[in-house]
C-alpha cells in the first residue's frame, strides 16, 4: 500500500510492508539551499568533499528527507557496516536521477534501490545476469533488466563483504511468483525475499523480510 503525505515542499510517498517504511521524496533541483542548509555540520563536511554536481543533489536531498523525518540524527553503524540510526531501526538509503528513498526496519537488516527503466540495463546486462536468470527475465526488455539489476544492488546493501561479482555471489530466483535473492555474507550464504513496487516509471525493491543461511561457511 502507498500513502502520500505533503511535507513543506515535496510530497513523500510512504510504502509499508510488515516492518519495512519506505519513503520516497521527488528531487526538487530549485531547493538545493534548502536542502543543504538542513544538514548538520558531519554531513556539510561529507557535501562539501564531493566533486560531481548530481552526487551532490543526491546526498543534499537524501539528508533533508533523514531530517524531516527524524530530526538531526547522525546515520550510524554497527559492527557489520550496517547504517542505523538511534531509536529508528536499520536504514537504507537510494537515489536515482529525480527521487531518493530511505527505508526503515526496526526488526531485521534492510536493503533498498530504486532505478529509472532505462535501455542502459540492457545494453550491460552481459555484465550481471546469469545463464539461469535468462530464464526468468527478457534480457532485451528494459523493465526486466533493470528490475534485475535493482534487486541486485539491494542485495548488494545487505552483505557485509566487499568485491562481491553481480554474477557469481548476487543471485535471484523466483519460486511461485515470489522473487528471492542469495548473498554471500561473511558467514555464509543467505536468501531473502524480494519485493518491488512501481512507481510512474522507477522501481524500487527492497527485502521485506529476515534472511535465511542456506550454507553457512567460515570467514
Amino acid at each position: 500500500m502507498i500513502l502520500t503525505y505533503i511535507c513543506k515542499m515535496s510530497a513523500i510517498s510512504i510504502i509499508n510492508l510488515n516492518a519495512v517504511s519506505i519513503y520516497l521524496m521527488e528531487i526538487d533541483f530549485s531547493h538545493f539551499e534548502t536542502y543543504r542548509s538542513a544538514l548538520n555540520e558531519t554531513e556539510r563536511q561529507r557535501l562539501s568533499a564531493i566533486n560531481h554536481s548530481e552526487k551532490k543533489w543526491e546526498f543534499a536531498a537524501s539528508r533533508y528527507l533523514k531530517h524531516h523525518l527524524f530530526g538531526e540524527v547522525n546515520i550510524e553503524y554497527n559492527s557489520t557496516g550496517a547504517p542505523e540510526i538511534k531509536d529508528v531501526g536499520f536504514i537504507s538509503i537510494s537515489h536515482c536521477r529525480t527521487h531518493v528513498v530511505l527505508a526503515t526496519c526496526t526488526e531485521h537488516l534492510i536493503g533498498v534501490d530504486i532505478e529509472e527503466i532505462r535501455k542502459k540495463a540492457v545494453l550491460t546486462s552481459r555484465r550481471f545476469i546469469t545463464d539461469a536468470e535468462k530464464f526468468l527475465f527478457d534480457q532485451t526488455n528494459e523493465k526486466d533488466m533493470s528490475l534485475l539489476w535493482s534487486f541486485k544492488e539491494c542485495l548488494y546493501k545487505l552483505s557485509d563483504r566487499n568485491q562481491l561479482l553481480f554474477q557469481r555471489d548476487i543471485l535471484v530466483s523466483k519460486r511461485a511468483d515470489q522473487f528471492y535473492g542469495s548473498i554471500q555474507k561473511t558467514d555464509g550464504i543467505y536468501e531473502y525475499e524480494l519485493h518491488v513496487e512501481n512507481f510512474q516509471n522507477i522501481l524500487i525493491t527492497f527485502n521485506s523480510g529476515k534472511g535465511k543461511l542456506l550454507h553457512g561457511h567460515s570467514a
